[in-house]
């Protein structure tokens, strides 16, 4: 009987000591995981920014955020998002080694035959579609020929302020060349949407700025005239695929055919 009762008095003493070890074990790894998810978070999250950085540079060839109201939006973005300055200084020097590299359109077939837009801004394409190349093959995906791009309505659109009217802004995008002219509204304000051939603003951005406009916005963009449906299995290798890529320095943006419900 004495026996039992030391056995017990030991159990009862270390077995809190025991079980504390063990709490405090999960606890740790509980927080880690949760530190983790955190930091996988914070880290998308940069590379979207820096991402959506480099695609006004590459669309506006203007680095400095001083001269860049978007890219301004961003970097104010990336600082409330807690950003580290080193980071974000690193971002931006790289941004102005950049800023003249010409973006690149590759035309990618996936999961569900769905088209992806792939807009790429980097110093070799050749090494940078084989690297790229090795990743789409683990989903099922290829690169394609640009003409598969007709089932697009690609154009540049740039955003314009001018005090004139909209006939008068009519005949200006003819003599620029572009494809036709809107009128917008945004903060009370009228501004002109010229559509210009996909990825040769440039010519079109002087053009209007000789002729007394502010250029506000461009954007390159692909829209779908004829859109794919995936079932569920397709959509989600789809987005793995995407989430993939958009973590990459060289992807600019990434675009779509996918019908979306």
């Amino acid at each position: 009987m004495k026996f039992q009762l030391n056995c017990l008095l030991t159990y009862n003493k270390y077995r809190n000591v025991v079980f504390r070890t063990y709490a405090g074990h999960s606890k740790w790894q509980n927080i880690k995981h949760i530190k983790m998810e955190n930091d996988t978070a914070k880290s998308l999250l940069f590379n979207r920014l820096t991402n959506k950085m480099k695609a006004v540079v590459a669309e506006t060839k203007i680095s400095n955020p001083s001269e860049n109201s978007k890219l301004a939006q961003l970097v104010d973005q990336a600082k409330k998002a807690n950003m580290p300055a080193a980071t974000l200084n690193k971002v931006l020097e790289k941004l102005q080694k950049n800023e003249n590299h010409k973006i690149e359109v590759l035309p990618v077939r996936g999961p569900g035959k769905c088209l992806l837009v792939l807009y790429i801004s980097c110093e070799n394409i050749t090494q940078t579609k084989m690297m790229l190349n090795s990743k789409l093959k683990k989903h099922d995906s290829k690169f394609v020929e640009l003409s598969t791009l007709n089932v697009f309505d690609c154009a540049s659109y740039i955003i314009a302020l001018k005090d004139c009217t909209l006939d008068e802004a009519t005949d200006d995008a003819i003599l620029i060349n572009a494809h036709d002219v809107e009128e917008v509204q945004y903060d009370d304000k009228t501004y002109f949407k010229f559509k210009c051939e996909f990825l040769s603003s440039e010519k079109s951005i002087t053009q209007l700025i000789n002729k007394n406009y502010s250029v506000i916005e461009i954007e390159d963009t692909c829209i779908p005239m004829t859109e794919v449906e995936l079932n569920e299995e397709e959509l989600k290798e789809v987005n793995k695929l995407k989430d993939k890529l958009s973590l990459l320095t060289e992807i600019v943006k990434i675009e779509d055919n996918i019908f979306v419900p």
